[in-house]
């Protein structure tokens, strides 16, 4: 039988988050947010809020349950169970941390940095060996981390699986400062996953135009997309709308699917996973029955100068024979039944290589939307004979290299 991966969880604390992260789901000022952050991981309402989660089943309430945990470990351990009385009882998991040291104002900065976040996935790793692959979160802003030698070490032992960057947290998938380690990934065939929806987290601090030159440095400056991405700052730069200024929309630049038209050019053999196929707004597109999300698609779409959603593009010039290791994933978006409707029928029509396309859910993010096994049989139900290889094989052809199941412990 082959083994069944979710490629896609998170299990950092509230702790490893900024302190403004509620900004992220709620319209709150800096001090507020912070706050309330402060408040949640205080030990009396973070027991309160535990006991409220084993009561009540609002969506929210799970989340807060989960974020507030004391540990990493305890977030994995809740997981599993999670699977324990379910026909994916022996699934393994791909927890992909992520470095958030960076992605606010120093003063909002996480209670616990990354590099302890690392340390304890390391050790959640020694005590479940064969059930958790981590990723190593990559930003690189942090020297401490984006050199080559630390990653090197980290990929080498075994003790992690992969690589994770969250570009809307403040930077461009094309920055110079990450070739090395593209260079590095590509000739030893570790897998890349990247985020790749409007929205979602994003960078918190007061200025984040600051982190947006006009024309951004690129590891292939010459690269035809370049002007392309000059000209994207410069619209939301110049945008009548403001809210193109501010942090959750202007992070859409540093996110765009074609930023990694300039790094699969030079490297095209990487194995790279774009997440979430762009997301939902971007699945459905102006065809959403949500007029809103229609309309802030369509907006988004011109104010980049595309004629295609981020969905389209990740189709269409992404996941080409021209760069044989790129996927993408289900996850997050696995919880509108639409979405999975129309990935089934570009399946169907050849639109997207079935041997392309990734099970993951997005533990715990997706929690706020529905519970881990109810989006995981949606997605299984609208996919049908898909879902079982995007589970095994896929996931294992795209982890593991020449190998189609995990090496042994």
């Amino acid at each position: 039988m082959e083994p069944k991966y979710n490629i896609h969880t998170h299990i950092f604390t509230g702790k490893c988050a900024p302190k403004d992260f509620l900004q992220v789901a709620l319209p709150l000022g800096d001090g507020v947010s912070v706050f309330l952050k402060w408040l949640f991981v205080t030990r009396p309402v973070s027991w309160l809020i535990k006991r409220l989660g084993g009561r009540v089943h609002n969506r929210m309430v799970q989340f807060l349950k989960i974020g507030v945990m004391t540990s990493q470990q305890e977030i994995f351990e809740t997981l599993c169970d999670k699977y324990q009385n379910s026909p994916y009882s022996d699934l393994k998991f791909i927890a992909l941390t992520i470095d958030m040291n960076y992605m606010t104002d120093t003063k909002n900065k996480p209670y616990i940095d990354f590099q302890a976040q690392l340390q304890e996935v390391l050790e959640i790793k020694k005590a479940y060996p064969a059930q958790i692959f981590p990723f190593y979160g990559v930003d690189p802003r942090n020297s401490a981390t984006v050199s080559l030698l630390p990653v090197q070490r980290a990929l080498e032992s075994g003790a992690f699986s992969g690589l994770k960057l969250y570009p809307p947290n403040g930077f461009f998938p094309f920055d110079p400062r990450l070739d090395a380690l593209y260079r590095y990934a590509e000739e030893k065939g570790i897998p890349i996953m990247t985020h790749c929806t409007r929205g979602g987290s994003y960078y918190l601090g007061e200025n984040v135009l600051a982190l947006l030159p006009d024309v951004p440095p690129s590891l292939n400056d010459s690269h035809p997309i370049m002007p392309k991405v000059v000209e994207r700052i410069k619209a939301y730069k110049n945008a009548s709308d403001k809210a193109f200024r501010k942090a959750a929309y202007a992070c859409n630049l540093f996110t765009h699917p074609e930023n990694y038209l300039p790094v699969l050019d030079k490297y095209p053999r990487l194995k790279l996973c774009i997440a979430h196929m762009g997301g939902d707004i971007e699945i459905l597109g102006p065809t959403n029955a949500n007029r809103k999300h229609a309309q802030r698609c369509v907006t988004a779409m011109h104010l980049e100068g595309s004629t295609d959603t981020w969905y389209g593009l990740i189709k269409s010039k992404l996941l080409i024979p021209a760069y044989p290791n790129t996927y993408t994933d289900i996850s997050y978006s696995l919880c509108d039944a639409a979405c999975m409707a129309v990935l089934q029928s570009d399946l169907a029509k050849g639109e997207i290589p079935r041997d392309r396309v990734l099970f993951g859910t997005d533990y715990f993010m997706v929690t706020k939307e529905n519970s881990e096994l109810t989006v995981t049989a949606i997605a299984q139900q609208a996919l049908k004979a898909d879902f079982v290889p995007m589970m095994t094989v896929n996931n294992a052809r795209y982890l593991f290299k020449g190998q189609t199941a995990a090496p042994k412990v």
